[in-house]
């Protein structure tokens, strides 16, 4: 299993809130075709909190060969051209990650998380297993902290991103590892960072081979 993440810049002044705008019906087409398609699951959406003009949308599928089978699909292509009605300039960044739990409803469903904190961690492509072994082992150790001691802390998932990327802090290909959490409010994530719980911890996600790390939030909509 696995969770496409698309990151995506919208038109200035793109109404997706309202199902009877342009917008709104070209988002209502998309969700449409990737219903219909094998593999699929669920999809999550919503904008970028810091910055309402990004556009996230995850989806779950059945394997990444789930989806790059739609994408050699004859209607992928019109499909693309249509959601490009409501992008500015391109797609930012489309990648795959193996999220656990699966699904990652609990730390993406608006109905369970107002908001989601999504953390990417990069560090150099040639990171050893051993390495791996550890971040992750810390990650499991800080998220069990937040479930015992954070206030508004709803869910978590995280995972491997597949694909290799590229980032201003790493030099040349970076791995990354997309963590997403799941928050009463973005006040309630801030409220912790200022505890002694936090920093306390904070290390487990923060060890000394990361190389990069970016934060937003994102209020998503499961569909």
């Amino acid at each position: 299993m696995a969770t496409e993440i698309a990151t995506i810049p919208l038109q200035p002044g793109v109404d997706l809130e309202d199902p009877n705008s342009a917008a709104g019906k070209v988002l209502g087409n998309t969700f449409s075709v990737l219903r219909e398609q094998d593999g699929y699951q669920r999809a999550y959406h919503g904008r970028q909190v810091e910055n309402p003009n990004i556009w996230q949308l995850l989806v779950d599928w059945d394997s990444v060969d789930a989806h790059k089978k739609f994408r050699t699909q004859p209607y992928y292509e019109p499909f693309v051209k249509h959601l490009m009605s409501i992008v500015d300039d391109d797609i930012q960044s489309m990648l795959h990650a193996h999220l656990s739990p699966h699904p990652p409803s609990a730390a993406l469903s608006g109905t369970t998380c107002p908001v989601t904190e999504m953390i990417t961690h990069y560090f150099s492509a040639d990171i050893s297993k051993s390495e791996q072994s550890s971040f992750e082992s810390g990650v499991k150790e800080f998220f069990k902290c937040l479930e015992e001691k954070a206030g508004g802390f709803k869910g978590f998932a995280g995972g491997w991103v597949v694909e290799e990327v590229e980032h201003e802090g790493v030099e040349g290909k970076a791995k990354s590892w997309q963590s997403c959490v799941g928050w009463q409010s973005v006040e309630a994530h801030m409220a912790f960072r200022e505890t002694k719980d936090f920093k306390d911890n904070v290390h487990l996600i923060r060890p000394d081979f990361k190389k990069a790390m970016t934060v937003h939030h994102t209020k998503f909509t499961e569909v």
